[in-house]
């Protein structure tokens, strides 16, 4: 035991004295964070819209006005015709284009449905879906208050049979950055913990002190314990220092239970560190570690269901993410910060990460063990 705390002591001290791994420990992540969480958005805001109001009636303009006044629509002014909707569109200068039928407010008054044309740019199939999605929430709305202030027009209307009433848990605004934020989270602990267990292990190997650390009497298990356990705890500052970002810099909170995320990251640590040793086994160089770790974190990235749901992923991929532990740190994280989620309901993504980490780590360890042997 005396060993391994000389160990860590030599180990804290060589990462105090590389200022390019306090960089990627303090300041990259930070930034990245910041970068990150912003620009990794799915909320679609500002959709430029254009209208033509062939009717010129006082519905008409009340409907006009919800447009303008919406905060998810930019008014890009009015059409002066059915043609300068299309024109707008493919100059760029309108994403949605309204067209108000003639007659439209002397239609509302008979109790019949006057026509309304939406046109959309599909160059962007997600922007224009989920514009087209609250454009119909505008027309709903504007439909319900018309038949609350006109109590007649409630029998003879058809187009509303049934009013659902839509209501969102866990994320009540439908904010992409409590869905990102945490996902961001796993994602940069993948980043720094593979990256710099099998940094510092190759840069032992350049400058001939691993050799020089065999030849004593430390085994090889109290050498991988002494080299592995600076960057769990590494690890733990990472997810602090990232927690303190989302709460000040974001304004999330989390619903779950702190050590229950810590003990789920603890988990994933098997595994990065697993794979930081593995990757140290096959490198020469700290050049060389750098390209295998960016290799193995693409896979881990985009098979997670972090930037893509796994949902949308074909069949046959969808269960190769099965084989990808951050899939399942992803989802922990999500469950745990968003939804608070008890230990009980937890154990399908625990029990497959502790099997990949135990695992990861054993077949990482025997294989520097005979490599170093």
């Amino acid at each position: 035991m005396q060993r391994i705390i000389y160990l860590l002591q030599k180990e804290f001290r060589q990462v105090f004295r590389d200022r390019q791994m306090l960089r990627i420990i303090l300041f990259v992540p930070v930034v990245q964070m910041f970068v990150l969480g912003y620009a990794i958005t799915t909320d679609v805001k500002n959709v430029k819209v254009t209208i033509y109001d062939a009717d010129n009636s006082f519905a008409s303009r009340e409907l006009c006005r919800r447009f303008i006044n919406s905060p998810y629509f930019k008014f890009a002014g009015y059409a002066e015709s059915p043609q300068a909707i299309r024109m707008a569109l493919d100059n760029w200068q309108a994403q949605i284009g309204v067209l108000i039928s003639p007659h439209f407010g002397r239609d509302l008054e008979r109790g019949l449905q006057p026509a309304l044309q939406m046109t959309a740019d599909g160059l962007d199939g997600n922007t224009a879906g989920i514009a087209l999605g609250y454009a119909q929430g505008i027309l709903t709305t504007y439909a319900l208050d018309l038949m609350a202030a006109q109590p007649r027009l409630v029998a003879d209307n058809r187009g509303l049979p049934v009013v659902s009433e839509t209501r969102m848990w866990y994320n009540l605004n439908l904010e992409s950055k409590l869905f990102t934020v945490p996902g961001l989270i796993g994602l940069l602990v993948t980043v720094v913990t593979m990256l710099l267990t099998s940094m510092g292990l190759v840069r032992e190997k350049e400058i001939g002190t691993l050799e020089q650390l065999m030849v004593t009497p430390i085994r090889p298990l109290e050498l991988i314990t002494g080299k592995v356990l600076p960057f769990v705890l590494i690890g733990f500052v990472e997810i602090n220092i990232m927690l303190a970002l989302a709460f000040l810099v974001f304004d999330l909170t989390m619903a779950g239970n702190y050590f229950l995320l810590l003990g789920a990251s603890l988990l994933y640590f098997l595994t990065t560190l697993g794979l930081g040793i593995f990757i140290s086994t096959l490198a020469e160089t700290q050049q060389q570690a750098m390209f295998i770790a960016w290799f193995f974190m693409i896979f881990l990235i985009l098979m997670s269901g972090f930037l893509s749901p796994i949902a949308n992923m074909p069949p046959a991929w969808q269960k190769v993410t099965y084989l990808n532990p951050l899939r399942y740190y992803v989802n922990l994280l999500r469950e745990i910060f968003l939804k608070a989620t008890p230990l009980k309901f937890l154990w399908n993504e625990i029990v497959p990460l502790g099997v990949f980490g135990v695992a990861i780590l054993t077949v990482s360890a025997l294989k520097f063990h005979k490599r170093v042997s």
